[in-house]
């Protein structure tokens, strides 16, 4: 057991130091990715003032719709199975995303969010280490601002969308923090079965290492005499393993649970619960009547207008560029909010013939809430909570009656064994700076438990070597 924890610690532990160390950084800066808030508020207002005669409503399945602005003139965004698609409002052929285009869309983001100008130069990229989540809107424009902040914008050859954006200090951090935590490096990252059987394995074998460094840290503790039978680092190694080691378990193996090993807590997704709500799929029909009411009824200050469909009745989710949404009905664009009543018929929609118990709620819970590093959870949210055997829950935000929120087993599951053990994810520690207090001090002793492995994991190695090449000199 001895042998085996060192010379997996020899192997492991500078990658369970980066883990930890990385962890630190992660706690204030996370991977560069732009939020749905942040490329809303890069669009200009909508202005459909020349449209829509001549504009063709999309064929075939339909994910997805919205209404947006691209470089002054008015186009229709969609998701299929496919991938995404763009199309004019206000007649022609579609645009073509060249680097002056690029360079126009990328200007107008960076004023609209920023509030001032820079110069810009605009290359063709095929992908590099920030592109990797955004790889289905390729091919991709890097536009790269002269300015304090070093801001990169990437702009979507397909739909002419900013779908990353970055900064120079971001992408400083980020090779200390996300990339080295995630090893999340560009050419092993793109290969995803590869990347994701590393992950899994090596946190597997640190999840052994940690166990057989508890094992031989308790039976080798006395209660009596000398506490310890080791000297020097090896003892500092064994007194801060006996302290910090439940925490390094704790750790590593919520990092494991992260990656879903083997489908352990594979989650279904709420694809039914959303048919159910929905009614029907949109149609090209719905679509047109979205345009058509935007350009009869034109609305100051709205950035994106999407479609849904509720109660297979369609609606126009207007959404101004802080974020914040409104529905509207068609074909009259006439303001559409939700009464209680609404909300609980389409959670009854979702799931027909069960019963739930269903409440507003004012303040997150067990399963929505905003995390210490992520966006924040839409509150107040209509909560429902099935009888069903999975006890699914569903959380609806009550102006739109979109799903911002779905927990079946499997998600619960992974909240507690990777959220709750990974990030502290408590109540009681939900508050800055306590949790910042509490997470440091345990990431500082783990990292010291992995650093001091791998300086004695050093020395044996110096050690054997120098016995091997003495042998070989005799």
């Amino acid at each position: 057991m001895f042998l085996t924890h060192r010379w997996l610690g020899v192997a492991l532990a500078l990658i369970m130091a980066l883990w930890t160390l990385s962890g630190i950084v992660m706690m204030y800066v996370s991977y560069p990715q732009t939020s749905r808030a942040e490329r809303l508020a890069g669009l200009d207002a909508l202005d459909l003032s020349a449209c829509c005669g001549q504009a063709t409503p999309p064929d075939g399945p339909i994910d997805s719709v919205s209404v947006e602005m691209l470089d002054g003139a008015p186009v229709l965004r969609w998701m299929t199975p496919e991938g995404p698609k763009l199309a004019p409002l206000s007649g022609g052929e579609t645009p073509v995303v060249d680097e002056a285009l690029a360079a126009r869309i990328a200007g107008t983001h960076y004023r609209n969010t920023l509030g001032s100008e820079a110069p810009v130069t605009v290359e063709p990229v095929e992908g590099d280490q920030w592109t990797v989540a955004v790889r289905r809107y390729a091919p991709l424009w890097k536009a790269s601002f002269t300015d304090d902040r070093g801001t990169q914008l990437y702009v979507s050859g397909l739909t002419g969308q900013v779908v990353q954006d970055t900064h120079a200090s971001e992408r400083f951090w980020s090779w200390l923090g996300a990339v080295p935590h995630w090893l999340y490096f560009r050419p092993l990252r793109e290969n995803g079965p590869l990347w994701s059987q590393i992950v899994i394995w090596s946190s597997l074998l640190g999840t052994f290492l940690t166990v057989t460094g508890i094992y031989i840290g308790l039976i080798t503790f006395r209660r009596r005499g000398r506490h310890s039978p080791f000297r020097g680092i090896a003892l500092w190694h064994h007194w801060l393993g006996l302290i910090f080691g439940i925490v390094t378990l704790t750790w590593v193996f919520s990092g494991l649970a992260s990656m879903n090993p083997w489908g352990w807590l594979e989650s279904g997704g709420p694809g039914e619960e959303m048919q159910g709500m929905a009614g029907r799929s949109p149609e090209a029909t719905d679509v047109g009547a979205l345009y058509r009411a935007l350009a009869a009824n034109p609305r100051p200050g709205v950035v994106s207008a999407e479609l849904i469909v509720q109660g297979s009745r369609p609606y126009a989710i207007l959404v101004s560029a802080d974020g914040s949404p409104e529905r509207a009905s068609l074909p009259g664009l006439a303001p559409a909010p939700l009464a209680n009543g609404d909300l609980a018929a389409l959670a009854r929609m979702a799931k027909p013939g069960v019963s739930a118990s269903q409440s507003l709620i004012a303040q997150g819970d067990s399963y929505h809430y905003t995390h210490h590093t992520g966006s924040p959870a839409v509150l107040p949210a209509w909560r429902v909570i099935y009888s069903d055997e999975a006890k699914t829950r569903l959380y609806l935000d009550p102006r739109t009656g979109e799903l911002v929120g779905y927990a079946d087993p499997a998600r619960r599951s992974f909240r507690w064994w990777h959220l709750a053990l990974h990030r502290l994810d408590f109540s009681f520690l939900r508050q800055r700076p306590l949790w910042d207090g509490v997470m440091i001090v345990l990431l500082v002793g783990v990292s010291l438990v992995c650093l001091l492995g791998v300086w004695m994991g050093v020395r044996r190695v110096r050690r054997d070597l120098g016995r091997l090449s003495r042998g070989r000199r005799k």
